[in-house]
């Protein structure tokens, strides 16, 4: 079983980029909102300060997303017309949101991942907010302003409301297809606007991308073997080139970087190669979909916390590929060879 990678430092930057989304997130909390008078009840605002907190949950990881959600509403608090009761609601019905998402995607960082992480999240706050409204929000009003004046605001969308029939009609009607409506507009969002943010959040991972030239397939292992001292179990490498570039030498000289003895070859036919139980070495070139690759069982070793695994022709089931996987690019150069970390 995996272990959940909560994952946050404290950097300057990743400490910049969560204020940055809180102080957003609490912009569109306290002001991009509105009501829809004409489909649900006029005091249900529509509004979508849970996006900053995916997003930072997505790029950063559950604990900034649970962070931002956090200070979000503790922002709100000294402007509260509800004693505290609404930004509690609030605050319980955004780490339902935010949390199962971004620990979904934590594990499962490609488009599939994402499309899953935002459902399950959604699903997980809409019976959230049915439970908030039900022994939170409901109660809260009914003392405060009493029972009649909550079916008085209504009567209008649902004649034949009543005092005993308020939960009836509320949740099913309103709370349950309002949440989806809301949940449904941020996952589109996020899932659109993650891409772009993220690539402007790890700029400077691909800064430190490096090239090195090979003029022999020794030169090819011993850069190979250098590289293997920066990678971590649980890393995906992916190694492009065409045919003949170099590619199971650059494997070789990684498995010797290692410390693994067993002779590497070519795992062309076989799919897969695992050397000592920590080098699987895959070649997915007769491969035509990640489907394929689901199928045959190939991704269940992706990110696992004891190995490390080396993909060949991974271009052909990028479609299940996690997004956090390194890239060695090697390039014919005449008789030698241009290897890009």
């Amino acid at each position: 079983m995996k272990k959940i990678k909560w994952g946050f430092k404290l950097t300057t930057k990743n400490i910049a980029v969560v204020a940055v989304l809180s102080a957003l997130s609490f912009v569109l909390y306290m002001f991009v909102k509105f009501p829809l008078p004409f489909i649900f009840p006029s005091f249900l605002d529509m509004q979508f300060s849970d996006l900053p907190a995916l997003l930072g949950g997505f790029s950063l990881g559950p604990i900034a997303g649970t962070i931002i959600i956090v200070v979000k509403c503790l922002l709100k608090l000294p402007f509260s017309s509800t004693a505290c009761v609404g930004e509690l609601a609030d605050l319980l019905i955004g780490l339902a949101f935010v949390l199962p998402s971004s620990v979904y995607y934590r594990y499962n960082r490609n488009k599939k991942g994402a499309i899953i992480s935002l459902l399950i999240g959604s699903f997980s706050a809409i019976i959230m907010a049915v439970v908030a409204n039900r022994f939170i929000l409901i109660p809260f009003f009914t003392k405060a302003y009493g029972m009649e004046a909550i079916v008085g605001m209504m009567k209008a969308l649902y004649p034949e409301i009543s005092a005993d029939s308020v939960y009836k009609y509320y949740l099913p009607l309103a709370v349950l297809p309002f949440n989806f409506l809301r949940c449904l507009v941020c996952g589109v969002l996020t899932y659109f606007t993650y891409k772009p943010l993220s690539k402007a959040l790890h700029w400077e991972e691909n800064a430190k991308k490096k090239f090195l030239i090979s003029k022999s397939p020794i030169d090819t292992e011993r850069i190979a073997f250098n590289y293997a001292r920066t990678l971590n179990k649980g890393d995906i490498v992916l190694l492009q080139g065409e045919m003949g570039a170099g590619k199971t030498a650059f494997v070789k000289g990684l498995a010797l970087g290692l410390g693994i003895k067993e002779e590497v070859t070519s795992p062309t036919y076989a799919y897969l190669n695992v050397y000592e139980g920590l080098l699987y070495h895959y070649d997915l070139y007769r491969l035509d979909s990640g489907k394929r690759a689901e199928e045959l069982g190939l991704t269940d070793y992706f990110g696992a916390s004891d190995n490390i695994c080396v993909l060949e022709w991974s271009e052909n089931i990028k479609e299940v590929l996690p997004e956090n996987c390194k890239q060695v690019i090697i390039e014919k150069k005449g008789n030698k060879r241009k290897i890009t970390l």
